[in-house]
C-alpha cells in the first residue's frame, strides 16, 4: 500500500516547490509513516548516488557509441542521432544501484546528486534574557574539564537511577502512557511538535517506565535523517530528542542505540563550531546533551563544550566547575519574573513552561534561598492546575494542548531529582 502524496517525495528532495508547499509536505512525511519510509529509502539511494564519482569518457567514446548502435539497429542507416543525457545518465545509475528504480532530475550543466540533509534553522533568541555574561574569562583550557568529574558522575548516576515519584507525578505519568501511539510516538500539532513531544515525553518516563520510553525512542530513530538530525526539525526539539535517546542510551546500555545517539549529538557538535546556538533554553538544551554525552564518555566534544563556555543561558551545562557565589549572582534576575503568573484559565495565555524548566535546571544545584524562592511557588502553582486525570489543561502553555502541557509539566516537576546538586 502506498500514500499519494508518496509521488510528490522526489520533487520534494530536488528542492522543488514554494516554501509553503515544502512545509506541507515534510509535515505529512513525518507524520505518514508509509511516506516517512519511502522518504528514508529516497534519501538513502540519493546520498549513495552522491558518493558516485564522475567520469569523462575518451575522446571518441561518441563516435565508438554510434558505431555500435548502427551495427545493432541498422534500419537507422546513416543516420545521425545524440545520445539523450538523461538515458546515459539512467543506464549507468542502473548498473549502480544494481536495478533499484531512481527518478532523475533532468539533465544540465553540472548537474550532481549528493546526500540530502535538512537545514536545522538557527532559532530566534527567546524574548527574555535573563543571565548576563559573566566576567570570567572567554578562554578555557579543555584540561579544566577534568575538574568536572564528581559533577558528570553525578550525573550519570541521576540518570540511571531507579525512581519513585510521588502521586502527582505518577498520575501525569499514568496519563501520559495511556496516550503513547501505536507508532510510540505522542502525536503533535505538526510533525515537529510530534518529535519534541516523544522527545519530552520518553525524558518524563525514563526509569518509570522503561518501555513506553524504549518505543518512543524507536520512534524518533525512525524519523532520523542521513545528517543525524532527530526529524528534520529546530534546534530545540532536535536537542530534547537527542537527549531523551541519550539518557535511554545510558540507562539501558542498548547497542542498538549507539550508533543513533552518536549521530544525533554530532549534529549538535557541529552546529557549534562557531559558538552557541543562542541564548536562554535554545542554548541550554544543547549543552545539556552535550554534557551528558560527553559524561558518559565521548572525549571528543571537549572542544565543543569549551566553544560554548560562557553562552549566557547554558548555565551548569558549560561552566566545568562552576562556582556557586558567582553563578547565583548571574541567576538572580530569574526569581524578577514568575514562568506561572496564576492558577486560573485567564493567566494561562502569560505562561512559559520553557522558562520555567530552564530556571529549574539553573537554580537546583544551587539549592538554597534562591532555589526556594523559585521552586516553591513554582511547584504549587503547577500541582493546583494538575487535573484529576493527572493532565494539564488545554493552553495551559500558549498555543499547545494537553499532551505537551502534561508532558513538560510532568518533566519541571521531575527535575529536582534528575539533576544532582552542586552541594552532593
Amino acid at each position: 500500500m502506498t500514500c499519494i502524496q508518496a509521488s510528490e517525495i522526489t520533487a520534494y528532495l530536488q528542492g522543488e516547490g514554494s516554501e509553503e508547499d515544502r512545509a506541507m509536505l515534510r509535515s505529512h512525511f513525518d507524520q505518514c509513516d508509509l511516506c516517512a519510509r519511502d522518504l528514508a529509502q529516497s534519501e538513502r539511494a540519493f546520498g549513495a548516488l552522491g558518493t558516485l564519482r564522475t567520469v569523462d569518457p575518451s575522446p571518441d567514446f561518441r563516435r565508438r557509441a554510434e558505431e555500435a548502435f548502427r551495427r545493432a539497429h541498422p534500419q537507422f542507416g546513416r543516420r545521425r542521432f545524440r545520445l539523450l543525457p538523461r538515458l546515459a545518465a539512467a543506464a549507468a545509475l542502473m548498473l549502480v544501484a544494481g536495478g533499484a528504480v531512481l527518478l532523475l532530475r533532468p539533465a544540465g550543466p553540472d548537474t550532481h546528486l549528493g546526500t540530502v540533509a535538512p537545514a536545522i534553522p538557527r532559532e530566534a533568541d527567546p524574548e527574555y534574557v535573563v543571565i548576563p555574561k559573566s566576567t570570567r574569562p572567554k578562554t578555557i583550557d579543555a584540561a579544566a574539564w577534568g575538574e568536572a568529574a564528581a559533577v558528570d558522575r553525578r550525573l550519570l548516576e541521576s540518570i540511571r537511577a531507579p525512581r519513585a515519584w510521588g502521586r502527582e507525578i505518577s498520575a501525569a505519568l499514568a496519563w501520559l502512557s495511556a496516550r503513547q501511539e501505536a507508532d510510540g510516538s505522542w502525536k503533535g500539532g505538526d510533525a515537529y511538535e510530534t518529535v519534541e513531544l516523544t522527545g519530552l515525553a520518553v525524558l518524563a518516563l525514563n526509569g518509570t517506565n522503561d518501555p513506553a520510553a524504549r518505543r518512543g525512542v524507536g520512534f524518533l530513530v525512525s524519523r532520523q535523517r542521513d545528517s543525524g538530525a532527530l526529524g528534520g526539525g529546530s534546534p530545540e526539539s532536535h536537542a530534547i530528542a537527542t537527549l531523551a535517546l541519550e539518557e535511554t542510551l545510558i540507562r539501558t546500555g542498548a547497542s542498538d542505540l549507539k550508533r543513533p545517539a552518536a549521530a544525533a549529538v554530532s549534529v549538535i557538535s557541529a552546529q557549534n563550531r562557531e559558538g552557541p546556538w543562542g541564548r536562554g533554553p535554545v542554548a541550554a538544551w544543547q549543552y545539556h546533551v552535550l554534557r551528558v554525552a560527553s559524561a558518559a564518555g565521548d572525549p571528543s566534544l571537549l572542544p565543543a563544550l569549551v566553544r560554548g563556555y560562557d553562552a549566557p543561558g547554558s548555565g551548569l551545562w558549560t561552566d566545568p566547575s562552576p562556582d556557586r557565589e558567582s553563578w547565583a549572582g548571574r541567576v538572580a534576575g530569574l526569581l524578577s519574573r514568575s514562568p506561572i503568573p496564576g492558577t486560573g484559565p485567564g493567566s494561562y495565555g502569560s505562561n512559559d513552561l520553557r522558562l520555567a524548566y530552564f530556571g529549574t535546571t539553573l537554580l537546583r544545584p544551587l539549592e538554597g534561598d534562591a532555589w526556594t524562592k523559585w521552586w516553591s511557588p513554582l511547584r504549587s502553582k503547577l500541582v493546583k492546575t494538575q487535573g484529576a486525570d493527572g493532565s494539564w489543561p488545554e493552553g495551559f502553555e500558549p498555543g499547545k494542548g494537553k499532551l505537551y502541557a502534561t508532558a513538560f509539566a510532568t518533566l519541571i516537576l521531575e527535575t529536582p531529582e534528575r539533576l544532582p546538586a552542586l552541594g552532593d
